[in-house]
């Protein structure tokens, strides 16, 4: 029982620094708000791989690395999920530094209703009547976004893209026996090749930020502990907790954005938007106590066997 207890507050710990983490990341990129998206993409990309390989080489799973590249279905699967997440966090980055929080964490907050969406579609997943309902209230707040959006510019495809992106990053991942850190040290490492491209050509044409100060250089430098550890942790809580309980928690990250948005930040945000974000948590609400049900349903199926 007191182990029991130890890995519940060890994993909610875990869990919590990675929500959080995700959460408090627009400090970061308003920090390199100076620098193009593209470049702290690619940075983001780089310094990455060298954080992940430490961590592998530490402890001494190199080997696993090797081994998923004598699989050429794994490769193309995790070519895709490379371009998925890259498109995501480009995407995250350039609504943080362009004054766009507001729309990113409505992004976030649909993400979870978004998959719903998606395994009913790819997976042949079955939707009972709860969680139908929390798709169409879901569609609905979407609505009501776009609605008051202007349409020009990048702006108001931010939460579709982000909610587009992590969705079928997931749906994909789902198909490859992979851990994420495995994963996500193949995915950089596919990206590395552009990214160091990039980084180059920047230079030769005298318009990279890195190593133009020691401040930016610094920061950048950052960009693969700030991508990894969030993730680190969560794969490492994520093991010691059920599912409903960390249903809960992934909800941190995009309110803790929309605070910091409104603020913070000062961005506008319209009643129109707000009876939005009010829909949005209504589904997820629901979302949560069908998830709890479900759960409880199936834990005192399991105990009966």
């Amino acid at each position: 029982m007191k182990n029991k207890i130890n890995s519940n507050t060890y994993g909610t710990i875990l869990i919590l620094i990675a929500f959080f983490s995700w959460g408090l990341s627009p400090f970061y990129f308003k920090s390199i708000n100076m620098v193009n998206p593209f470049e702290i993409l690619a940075h983001r990309i780089l310094w990455s791989i060298l954080f992940l390989f430490a961590i592998i080489a530490m402890k001494k799973q190199i080997f696993k690395i090797i081994e998923v590249f004598y699989s050429p279905k794994t490769i193309l699967t995790l070519t895709c999920t490379a371009i998925l997440i890259s498109a995501n966090w480009f995407t995250y980055i350039w609504a943080v530094i362009n004054n766009h929080l507001t729309e990113s964490s409505f992004g976030y907050f649909i993400s979870p209703i978004f998959n719903i969406f998606l395994g009913l579609i790819f997976l042949k997943e079955k939707l009972n009547k709860v969680e139908i309902f929390s798709v169409i209230v879901t569609i609905i707040a979407i609505a009501i976004q776009f609605s008051e959006m202007s349409f020009t510019g990048f702006a108001p495809l931010v939460p579709i893209l982000l909610a587009l992106t992590f969705g079928f990053y997931s749906l994909l991942r789902k198909k490859i026996n992979i851990d994420s850190i495995h994963g996500l040290t193949i995915e950089t490492l596919l990206l590395a090749p552009l990214a160091l491209i990039y980084i180059i050509n920047l230079g030769i044409q005298h318009e990279l930020s890195f190593l133009s100060n020691v401040k930016i250089t610094g920061l950048l430098l950052l960009a693969g502990v700030i991508t990894s550890i969030p993730l680190i942790t969560f794969v490492a809580g994520a093991k010691l907790l059920p599912m409903t309980k960390i249903g809960f928690y992934q909800y941190i990250s995009p309110t803790l954005q929309l605070i910091l948005a409104m603020f913070v930040f000062q961005e506008k945000i319209s009643q129109l938007k707000i009876f939005s974000f009010c829909l949005v948590w209504l589904a997820i609400i629901i979302y949560i106590l069908n998830s709890i049900r479900k759960y409880s349903l199936k834990k005192v199926t399991n105990s009966n066997v």
